[in-house]
């Protein structure tokens, strides 16, 4: 059957990251939602806010190694009650409104980038009418930003469905997000190929839904799949491998 549908993985895929990047994003973090409980009344020293923004990621991690999220507003509760128990309960709701919003807005101050070529390849498929999806696995930046910076990038116009997983509240690889994503677009697995970066989350998610798959980076000692260097790589093995 032709393929009619590509989705795509968003990190490392269509944008690019790196740990000093992060580093800054969480310095923001730390040090713009210290000054806010400072405020109203909280003396908790730096280590102790860092301490927990470290924490949550791996309480997180215990729902996302199960293919499962939590909320972006569930996420900064647990941040908050790891500064201190009842945390979050005992601030106003405008002020948790503004600590999400430092939160969850790091990523625009230090932005990943784009990956070289990644928005004329999204205008290659939607030219050819292809429907284009993105299924993403979120961490400390919640869909609703990541759509703002996917809109920087010039790329939100391009997709026809956009997933993420704080949203969803599942995570690649469960079949479940694949599936929704071919719903929304109206699509059959067997006629939709995703293109990701990571093997477990991105190309055996995709194939036990019955979608062929892409690895970007991929080792290709390892598998038969096309394993393209980068994004820009895929019109011309996307042609030559899947039509």
């Amino acid at each position: 059957m032709p393929v009619t549908t590509v989705t795509f993985d968003l990190w490392e895929t269509l944008i690019a990251d790196s740990p000093d990047l992060d580093q800054k994003r969480s310095q923001a973090r730390v040090r713009q939602i210290g000054q806010i409980l400072q405020k109203v009344g909280f003396d908790f020293q730096k280590e102790q806010i860092e301490r927990a923004h470290s924490l949550v990621w791996d309480e997180c991690s215990r729902f996302w190694q199960q293919s499962r999220d939590v909320s972006f507003h569930r996420q900064v509760e647990i941040f908050l009650d790891l500064i201190s128990p009842g945390l979050a309960a005992s601030l106003s709701r405008d002020r948790f409104h503004e600590i999400t919003q430092i939160y969850a807005r790091a990523v625009l101050l230090h932005p990943p980038v784009a990956t070289a070529g990644a928005g004329q390849v999204l205008a290659w498929f939607q030219a050819r009418g292809y429907r284009l999806g993105l299924i993403c696995n979120t961490g400390r930046s919640p869909g609703r930003v990541l759509r703002k910076l996917l809109a920087r990038f010039g790329f939100l116009r391009y997709f026809d469905c956009a997933l993420f997983s704080d949203e969803a509240i599942v995570r690649k690889p469960d079949p479940a997000i694949f599936h929704l994503a071919l719903k929304e677009m109206g699509a059959k697995a067997s006629e939709a190929v995703h293109v990701g970066d990571s093997w477990e989350n991105d190309i055996q998610g995709a194939l036990a839904v019955g979608m062929s798959a892409m690895w970007i980076g991929g080792d290709p000692q390892k598998t038969s799949l096309p394993c393209p260097a980068s994004v820009a790589d895929l019109p011309k093995l996307f042609s030559s491998n899947l039509q």
